[in-house]
C-alpha cells in the first residue's frame, strides 16, 4: 500500500486526481490510523477475545478492506477500504507483537531484544515482496490489479497464520476479563459515543466544516491527546508500585522520542514517494521501488544487530537516542539532495540509498527497542495495550509530520524535521543516565 497509495490518489486519470499536499496529508492520516487502531485492538485482546482471535479478526478486516479496493468504487469506496485496513492493521500489529514478547517471557533482556530484531526483519521481508510485486503492477497494469494482489496475499496469510503451531496455544484468552460489570459500563460508553458522532457529525457537514483537510487537522490533534490520557491514566492506577511507576514515567519520554522520529520515518511513503517521482533519477527501475529500499536496509541490517544485543548490552535510552540521531540525519541529507534538485534537474538515486541507509538503521534500533521496552515494563493484565500504546507514538509521528509537510515542502520540510530529530536524539543522550534509573536498564 504504501508503495503505491500516494500516486493513485494524485492519478488524475485513473486515481482520485488529489493535489500532492492534500494526498500527503491523506496518507500521514491513513498511516496514523492503522497504528493510532492499535490501542482498541490491544485493549480487546487483553479484556476480551485474547491477543490470537483479535490478530485473526483483523487479518480478515484488513483482507476485506484490499477486496473493496480493487473494486474501484469511487472515492467512498477508497475511504472505506482504507477504514477497514486501519481497523484491521489495530487489531492484527500489537498483538502479534505481544504474542512474540509471550514467546520470550521467560528469557533475557537481550535475548527478547534480539528476537524482536529478527521479527521486526520478517515482517520487512515482507514488506519488500509487496512493494516491489504491487509496485510494479500497479505501475504495469493498473492500480486495480495492485489491490487485488494484495488480497491474495492477504488471504495467503491467513491461512499460514491459521495453522502456526507455535502461535496456536499462545494468547488465546484475554489477559485480564472484563467482570459484568466493567463490559456494562465500556457498552454505555461506546453507545453515548455512536450517539454523539450520529448528532455531531451532520451538524458539522451542514455547517461546511466536516472537509477533509479539517478532518485530518482535527485527527493530528487526536493522536496527541490519546497517548497523553493513556499514558495519565495508567500512572494513576492504584495498583502500581512504586518501581511500576517510575518504569511508565520513562516510557512516558522514551514516547515522546519515538514520537519524533516517527514524523520523519512514514513520510517515506507520501513526500520522499512523490520527491522520487519527480525529481529522481531511478535508472529504469519503477519508481514505486525506491519504498523497497527501506526493507532491503532492514533486513540487511537486522542480522548484525540482533548479533549484537545477544553479546553487547546496551540500554534502551542510548538505542532510542541513536536511532533518532540517524533519522535526523536521513533528512539532512534528503535537505542536502532537494536543493540540487530544482526545476527538471534529476538527482542520483544514490541520495535516496543514502537517506535510507541512515534511516533504517535508525528505525532497527529504535522500534524494536519500544516494542521490547513496552513489553517489558507493562503492568500486570495489560501486555498488549502497552504494546499497543507504543504504536500511538508511530500514529501520532505520522499524523505530525504529515500536516508539517503540507505546510512545508522540499528542503525547508527535511531540513525542519530532520534537524529537530537530531536534537531531540542529543536531549535524549543527556537524559539517558536518569532513564536508565527509572527502566532498570
Amino acid at each position: 500500500m504504501r508503495a503505491v497509495l500516494a500516486l493513485f490518489l494524485i492519478d488524475g486519470s485513473n486515481g482520485l486526481g488529489m493535489s500532492k499536499t492534500t494526498a500527503v496529508g491523506l496518507v500521514g492520516a491513513y498511516l496514523s490510523a492503522c497504528y493510532l487502531t492499535a490501542l482498541p485492538g490491544g485493549w480487546i485482546a487483553d479484556r476480551l477475545i485474547g491477543a490470537r482471535r483479535a490478530a485473526l479478526a483483523g487479518g480478515c478486516a484488513i483482507l476485506a478492506g484490499h477486496i473493496v479496493l480493487a473494486l474501484e468504487a469511487g472515492t467512498a469506496g477508497v475511504y472505506a477500504g482504507l477504514v477497514l485496513i486501519a481497523v484491521g492493521t489495530g487489531l492484527q500489529k500489537p498483538n502479534m507483537t505481544a504474542m512474540v514478547g509471550t514467546l520470550y517471557t521467560d528469557h533475557t533482556d537481550q535475548e527478547r531484544d534480539s528476537a524482536y530484531s529478527r521479527f521486526y526483519a520478517s515482517v520487512n521481508a515482507g514488506g519488500l515482496v509487496a512493494t516491489l510485486l504491487v509496485g510494479w503492477l500497479g505501475l504495469r497494469f493498473g492500480w486495480s490489479v495492485a489491490f487485488g494482489a494484495a488480497v491474495v496475499a492477504m488471504a495467503f496469510s491467513l491461512v499460514v497464520f491459521w495453522f502456526s503451531g507455535s502461535l496456536r496455544e499462545t494468547g488465546n484468552r484475554p489477559g485480564r476479563p472484563l467482570s459484568p460489570a466493567e463490559a456494562h459500563s465500556v457498552a454505555v460508553r461506546v453507545v453515548w459515543t455512536i450517539a454523539g458522532v450520529l448528532v455531531v457529525g451532520p451538524g458539522l457537514w451542514t455547517a461546511g466544516l466536516l472537509t477533509l483537510p479539517h478532518v485530518l487537522t482535527a485527527f493530528a490533534v487526536l493522536t496527541v491527546i490519546v497517548p497523553t490520557v493513556c499514558i495519565g491514566r495508567l500512572l494513576r492506577r492504584r495498583d502500581l508500585d512504586e518501581r511500576g511507576r517510575a518504569g511508565l514515567r520513562a516510557y512516558a519520554g522514551l514516547f515522546a522520542a519515538a514520537v519524533a522520529f516517527f514524523c520523519i520515518l512514514d513520510l517515506a511513503g507520501s513526500s520522499v514517494q512523490l520527491f522520487a517521482a519527480d525529481h529522481v533519477d531511478m535508472m529504469g527501475l519503477p519508481v514505486t521501488w525506491q519504498a523497497a529500499l527501506n526493507p532491503v536496509m532492514t533486513i540487511a541490517f537486522a542480522g548484525v544487530l540482533a548479533a549484537v544485543w545477544r553479546r553487547v548490552k546496551v540500554s534502551a535510552p542510548a538505542k532510542f537516542s541513536t536511532g533518532l540521531v540517524l533519522g535526523g540525519m536521513s533528512f539532512l541529507l534528503l535537505a542536502l539532495a532537494a536543493s540540487r534538485a530544482t526545476g527538471s534537474v534529476h538527482v542520483s538515486l544514490l541520495w535516496l540509498v543514502g537517506l535510507y541507509v541512515l534511516l533504517s538503521a535508525g528505525e532497527l534500533i529504535l522500534a524494536p527497542t519500544g516494542l521490547s521496552i513496552s513489553h517489558k515494563l507493562a503492568p500486570a493484565g495489560t501486555g498488549s495495550q502497552l504494546v499497543g500504546l507504543f504504536f500511538l507514538a508511530v500514529a501520532a509521528g505520522d499524523a505530525i509530520g504529515s500536516q508539517v509537510a503540507t505546510h512545508l515542502t522540499g528542503a525547508v520540510l527535511y531540513v525542519a524535521l530532520g534537524g529537530f530529530a537530531v536534537v531531540a536524539g542529543l536531549a535524549m543522550t543527556a537524559a539517558t543516565p536518569k532513564l536508565r534509573l527509572l527502566t532498570g536498564d
